[in-house]
């Protein structure tokens, strides 16, 4: 009997385990920098992006500027 309470909270970890990351990877990605805005503008990443793939003021002015 213990062995299959064992087994049940296992699956259940594994399965929530699963969930987390599905979410994150589709989440992540939504807001991944793109290299070709970089090779476009021939600017380094770091110009945007202080953390990729969150903005900077730079990098936020502009996506705001839609270039």
């Amino acid at each position: 009997m213990r062995n299959l309470k064992t087994m049940r909270t296992i699956s259940a970890g594994a399965a929530t385990a699963f969930l987390i990351a599905a979410t994150m990877m589709l989440a992540s990605g939504q807001t991944m920098a793109n290299p070709a805005i970089a090779q476009k503008t021939g600017q380094a990443c770091a110009k945007c992006h202080s953390a990729p793939p969150a903005l900077n003021d730079y990098g936020k002015k502009y996506k705001e500027s839609g270039k």
